[in-house]
């Protein structure tokens, strides 16, 4: 009885070991990165551009626990260092360095989301186009 419990035990553990990567919930996040982003960036506050640096950089954390179990190196230190950026915008000591940060916080994002748009199109199968059949004017009745 304890080896089946055991057995069941592991084989239920490998599938919460290895769950699917939400890539919609990390497509709407970084969505969420970019507005911020681009908040801070038109902010001319100090405090508004410290504001939605921090949101985008809660939006960020969140893409990174997403990604936990991604294979991909490359892809997770750009997130990484986009991170790292948004902790610079958050703690710059003035508007100007602020700003800089969130400037390339925000080239870093549109890229993301470029690529993120280039995974979706090459995952999706390609559809056959629907046929218009030509009305024959003879077979409709008047």
């Amino acid at each position: 009885m304890t080896k089946i419990l055991i057995l069941l035990t592991v084989f239920f553990n490998s599938f919460s070991a290895n769950p699917e990567i939400e890539w919609d919930a990390i497509y709407t996040n970084a969505t969420y990165a970019l507005n911020h982003a681009k908040k801070a960036m038109e902010s001319n506050n100090f405090d508004h551009q410290r504001f939605y640096s921090e949101k985008a950089l809660e939006s960020y954390d969140k893409i990174y626990k997403y990604l936990e179990e991604f294979e991909d190196e490359e892809f997770k230190l750009k997130i990484e260092n986009t991170i790292s950026d948004l902790e610079h915008a958050v703690d710059a000591p003035d508007w100007d360095r602020g700003r800089f940060y969130t400037k390339r916080v925000y080239q870093n994002t549109q890229e993301l989301i470029t690529t993120l748009d280039l995974r979706s199109a090459a995952e999706k199968p390609v559809e056959q186009p629907i046929k218009i059949l030509p009305i024959d004017s003879t077979s409709v009745k008047q």
